[in-house]
C-alpha cells in the first residue's frame, strides 16, 4: 500500500457562500459530510435555484410586448443577480475540484454593477 493510501486526505479550507461579519467565511473539511457542509450544498442549490426562478421572470418579461422600461430594467437586474449567483456556485465548486479560478474578479464586478 502506498502512503497515501494509508493516509486519509488531509483537510482543506472551503470557502462558504456566505460571509461572516463582512469576511470570507472558511469551514475546515475532512472526510466525510458535517453539518456545516450540508448547509453550504444547501445554500449553494438555493442560490442556483433562485438564479432559475430569476431567469424564468426575466425571460417572461422579455417575452411580454407591452412590458415598459421599468420593468425591463428590473429583468435586466434580476439576469444580473442570477449570473453574479451562477458564477460565485461556479467558482466555489472549482475551488473545491482544485480548479484556479482565471477570472476571480468577475463575480464582484458583476455585484458592483448591479448595486445600485
Amino acid at each position: 500500500m502506498s502512503e497515501t493510501e494509508s493516509q486519509p486526505a488531509p483537510s482543506q479550507l472551503r470557502r462558504l457562500p456566505w460571509r461572516e461579519d463582512g469576511k470570507t467565511a472558511y469551514l475546515s473539511t475532512g472526510e466525510g459530510s458535517s453539518f456545516l457542509t450540508r448547509m453550504a450544498d444547501s445554500v449553494e442549490e438555493g442560490m442556483l435555484t433562485t438564479a432559475e426562478v430569476d431567469m424564468a421572470r426575466a425571460l417572461s418579461v422579455a417575452d411580454e410586448m407591452s412590458s415598459c422600461r421599468a420593468e425591463l430594467r428590473m429583468a435586466v437586474r434580476f439576469l444580473a443577480h442570477a449570473v453574479a449567483d451562477a458564477v460565485e456556485v461556479a467558482r466555489l465548486r472549482g475551488e473545491r475540484l482544485g480548479v484556479a479560478p482565471e477570472a476571480k474578479e468577475t463575480a464582484e464586478f458583476v455585484r458592483r454593477c448591479i448595486t445600485p
